[in-house]
């Protein structure tokens, strides 16, 4: 029986699944995961507004961050979404340039910001 290699590739494709089941079962490995359409917001409006100033965004609208950290947390973290924003409380009017910032979910723990397809975003204030 053991001779037959229809029931050898049977067993070894068996014995990889169970393995493959184990691993991403029990071990929970730490993963790498780009996670695209992460919509940037503009916070710190409040302060433009008593200036009667307001801001729009020109460029990016939304990126893409790639995420690093267990399995089980980086699933949960797409499942959960993340925050990209850019403070525009301390903007001057005209063209401005700021740092996009990413907030990740307090209910996940042990994932870290690796990459950010644009770091800045430009916006006008009028």
């Amino acid at each position: 029986m053991l001779r037959n290699k229809k029931v050898l590739m049977l067993i070894s494709l068996l014995v990889a699944i169970g393995l493959w089941m184990y691993v991403m079962g029990n071990v929970d490995p730490v993963i790498k995961e780009r996670v695209s359409g992460v919509r940037v917001e503009m916070e710190g409006q409040h302060s433009l507004n008593e200036a009667d100033l307001t801001a729009t965004l020109n460029s990016p609208k939304e990126i893409t961050v790639t995420i690093e950290g267990k399995r089980s947390q980086v699933n949960k973290t797409k499942k959960v979404g993340m925050k990209a924003f850019v403070d525009v409380s301390t903007c001057d009017y005209g063209k401005n340039e700021k740092d996009i910032y990413v907030k990740l979910p307090d209910s996940v723990a042990g994932v870290t910001i690796e990459d950010l397809s644009e770091d800045t975003a430009i916006f006008t204030v009028k």
